[in-house]
């Protein structure tokens, strides 16, 4: 029997071009691009991966945190708006009596908020009480040290968090008052920082998220199931 021919058997066999072309282009659809944080090239990995990963480049080790992976499971960021303003307090009224004028008032309802605010990925209501306490003594006794080292747990910077991942669970806008003061967010100063630690607004703001959490639940809100990213982190990548 005669040999086939070069382009005889390649059909026979079926073209092995296409299959690969077929299995790269899907590659190409379950990967993913980052950019290193030093000199910004671009790194591929695998679609949902999380972890440390090192720049083919300059060699730099960055981490790249799961948001994508809850981000493909179907979660979306919410969009709510307040349900009163900041200065409202009389529309409750035993609230402002306590946050006001009963002695450690103000404490309960800010544990009853906090306890709400970091109900979030990546921590639970549990988290926070030893964080507030750890924010307590770090800024008694060392608050130069807490500045320089860990300004997240200093006691102001720590009640504008808490406003901030509450803003971030309902998906709610900055308030004026902290927003006319300090509009660029920074580690050391953001609107949230300023609204909560301001003696004119902390109290007040203290009673919105009280009514604020009623009246989530009196409509049925919906809250975000996307992690929480710490002011001076990337939403993609933490330099290590």
């Amino acid at each position: 029997a005669q040999p086939a021919q070069p382009a005889q058997a390649m059909e026979a066999a079926g073209d092995p071009v296409q299959p690969m072309a077929q299995q790269w282009t899907q590659q190409e659809q379950e990967a993913e691009t980052h950019s290193c944080p030093r000199c910004t090239a671009v790194v591929q990995t695998q679609k949902g991966f999380s972890g440390r990963i090192k720049c083919g480049s300059c060699g730099k080790t960055f981490n790249i945190l799961p948001v994508a992976a809850v981000v493909s499971q179907g979660a979306k960021p919410v969009s709510n708006e307040w349900g009163s303003e900041v200065y409202n307090c009389t529309q409750d009224v035993k609230t402002f009596i306590v946050v006001g004028f009963v002695p450690c008032g103000c404490c309960y309802h800010f544990w009853n908020v906090g306890k709400d605010a970091f109900e979030v990925p990546p921590t639970n209501a549990s988290v926070f009480c030893p964080m507030c306490l750890n924010s307590l003594i770090c800024t008694c006794y060392c608050p130069f040290c807490t500045l320089i080292c860990c300004p997240n747990m200093f006691c102001c910077c720590f009640l504008g968090q808490v406003l901030d991942r509450f803003r971030h669970k309902y998906g709610l806008p900055k308030l004026d008052q902290g927003e006319n003061m300090c509009s660029h967010d920074t580690i050391l100063c953001s609107a949230d920082c300023y609204q909560m630690s301001s003696p004119l607004t902390g109290c007040c703001t203290l009673c919105l998220m009280e009514r604020q959490i009623q009246y989530i639940k009196d409509n049925n809100l919906p809250s975000t199931k996307m992690p929480y990213i710490p002011w001076g982190l990337s939403q993609r990548q933490v330099m290590m």
